[in-house]
């Protein structure tokens, strides 16, 4: 056989990769777009949120629920010890009916799941209770 790569079996090759390519980046700008026209400020996995509401979806049959009285919070946990079977878990609390989502941990997942729970619980108006460690200040001013 020719050691040269006939451009027949080049196109073979190539030709799957670009079609591939090019329909992700239009899926990709069509979900930019209705994130646009929607409002979305954040997005994690196939929860979207707006000023407003959170958007549970990405079809048109999303569901809308306004963030009054939501909150949201972000756990990572491990299954089995193992570093490579730790997951970033969202919730979602909903006077009874909870959203979960969870993805595998990576910095990146877990940075981002706490970012959207921050934006979240901002805009819903949450406020958590914190009370002060002993000897610690909720302040980080310092006393001159």
């Amino acid at each position: 056989m020719d050691p040269k790569l006939s451009p027949a079996l080049i196109m073979a090759i190539v030709a799957p990769l670009l079609i591939i390519m090019a329909i992700a980046v239009v899926v990709e700008r069509i979900q930019r777009r209705r994130d646009h026209a929607d409002g979305v400020l954040m997005s994690w996995d196939d929860l979207r949120l707006t000023d407003s509401a959170l958007i549970v979806g990405s079809r048109h049959n999303a569901q809308r629920l306004p963030l009054n009285g939501l909150h949201a919070k972000v756990d990572v946990t491990s299954s089995s010890g193992q570093v490579t079977d730790d997951e970033v878990h969202l919730t979602i609390e909903n006077a009874g009916q909870d959203i979960h989502r969870s993805r595998p941990y990576t910095y990146g997942a877990s940075g981002a799941a706490q970012a959207f729970a921050i934006k979240f619980n901002l805009l819903s108006g949450y406020r958590r209770s914190t009370a002060a460690a002993p000897g610690h200040t909720l302040s980080d001013r310092r006393v001159a």
